[in-house]
């Protein structure tokens, strides 16, 4: 009875060593698991580090860029304020000028109807066509072109059927009668682009 109760317990403590060695088997390969699980996450936690920081550079580039576009964007913006308030103030003069030479040409023309009062309305026509001539003497250079003088002289220049009654800004032109000045946007004489217009009343 000895002798089997030993071998009972040899018995026993061998399936203990074989059951702690199974463990241990167990445990080691679940450790080695993990170790390259927590590399494989060290990894990829370094390469997402890396994209940070490589992210962080991109931004701080792109605010810069974006800095340095909107100082330029605020410097056209304030040189075109600057060209548009001297536009409008060029514009302004012109159109002081331009009321100044009117109101003086209207005189001008009221004074020699008056004058000529008993001379017949032929002196008086043509004196008004000579003020209005003069007015509008910067169509042509020479005094010569197409316009020419006497009564086909205002005619106006896009149609030639109509009398010239509208007068072009900034180029001072009267070369456009009502239905042309309403639909041509340049000017038929300089090809200067039309601002504004203003229809005079020659009758």
């Amino acid at each position: 009875m000895e002798k089997v109760r030993m071998e009972i317990e040899e018995k026993r403590r061998r399936q203990a060593r074989r059951i702690i060695e199974a463990i241990e088997t167990g445990m080691m390969k679940r450790l080695r698991a993990k170790e390259e699980e927590i590399e494989k996450i060290g990894k990829l936690n370094w390469a997402l580090e890396e994209k940070v920081k490589s992210l962080c550079v991109e931004n701080q580039i792109w605010r810069d860029l974006a800095q340095s576009n909107e100082a330029t964007a605020n410097t056209l913006r304030s040189n075109l304020e600057q060209v548009l308030a001297a536009q409008v103030k060029e514009d302004r003069t012109l159109g002081a000028g331009l009321d100044d030479q009117t109101a003086a040409l209207l005189d001008d023309a009221q004074s020699c109807c008056g004058s000529n009062g008993g001379d017949g309305d032929d002196g008086w026509e043509e004196k008004v066509s000579e003020r209005c001539t003069l007015a509008n003497g910067a169509q042509d250079n020479n005094g010569a072109g197409p316009r020419g003088t006497g009564t086909s002289s205002w005619l106006c220049r896009n149609c030639n059927k109509a009398e010239s009654c509208v007068l072009l800004l900034p180029c001072r032109h009267l070369c456009l009668c009502t239905v042309c000045g309403s639909s041509l946007h340049t000017c038929p004489i300089c090809k200067a682009t039309k601002n504004a217009s203003v229809h005079v009343n020659l009758s």
